[in-house]
């Protein structure tokens, strides 16, 4: 009877040495977020880079080589796209694992909200690049405009006073990553002539889904306003 506190001691002693070795993970997966960002714009900025070579394309040109631009195109659609969706999973890993090893720290603390906001900014800036609609450059320069603002708010005393006042966030941001998601989507798979058919007119469907997503990137836009503002009224309270 006595022998069993003896056996189970060294393996609770072995998994928590296993779990201080692993507690450099979640900074880390932070850190990758940052760089998943650069990756979405790089990509974003190169397909741009073979859709212009493929605009520019004269008479001359073979066929041949317009598809290998388009075909490039869609592939650094793609290569951003991937780069959103591993930047969006490591934001659930990295809190997840934070908890799961006791790994919480100050440094990450003030890397991930930097990291969230990179992330974003960086497809909101590249979906403007590509899309060029004013539909598109008001509500994102609203949710860039208001992460800077509330990256810097949370660095003042006040700031670092102030919890969350409500759960608005997490709709803005399920909002958000949705409309993202959904509109780099026929961007990375779509063939190349999907908004118009033979007559030159678009699809209702192509035309509904559009519009949805746009409408869900401006729901996010008024939610990161309300909930900025409601955040600068907790911290004014604070002081």
């Amino acid at each position: 009877m006595r022998a069993m506190p003896c056996a189970i001691a060294p393996m609770g002693q072995h998994w928590q040495m296993d779990a201080m070795s692993f507690k450099w993970i979640p900074n880390a997966l932070t850190i990758a977020r940052c760089v998943f960002a650069g990756l979405v714009l790089w990509g974003i900025w190169n397909a741009e880079l073979a859709g212009q070579s493929v605009a520019a394309a004269g008479p001359d040109v073979l066929p041949d080589e317009v598809l290998r631009q388009n075909i490039m195109q869609q592939l650094w659609h793609q290569f951003a796209l991937l780069g959103f969706l591993s930047g969006a999973l490591t934001d659930f890993l990295d809190g997840y694992l934070a908890r799961r090893l006791q790994a919480q720290s100050r440094f990450g603390v003030w890397l991930d909200p930097i990291a969230d906001k990179l992330l974003v900014g960086a497809a909101l800036l590249g979906l403007a690049m590509v899309l060029k609609s004013w539909f598109i450059y008001l509500p994102a320069a609203a949710i860039i405009a208001r992460d800077v603002f509330m990256t810097w708010l949370r660095t003042t005393p006040a700031g670092k006073a102030v919890v969350d006042p409500s759960d608005l966030a997490k709709w803005k941001t399920g909002f958000e990553m949705a409309a993202i998601i959904g509109l780099m989507l026929p961007l990375a798979f779509a063939p190349a002539d999907l908004a118009g058919d033979a007559t030159g007119s678009t699809p209702l469907l192509f035309t509904v889904g559009a519009a949805l997503l746009v409408g869900m990137l401006w729901v996010a836009a008024a939610l990161s306003l309300l909930t900025g503002w409601r955040y600068i009224r907790a911290a004014r309270g604070s002081d």
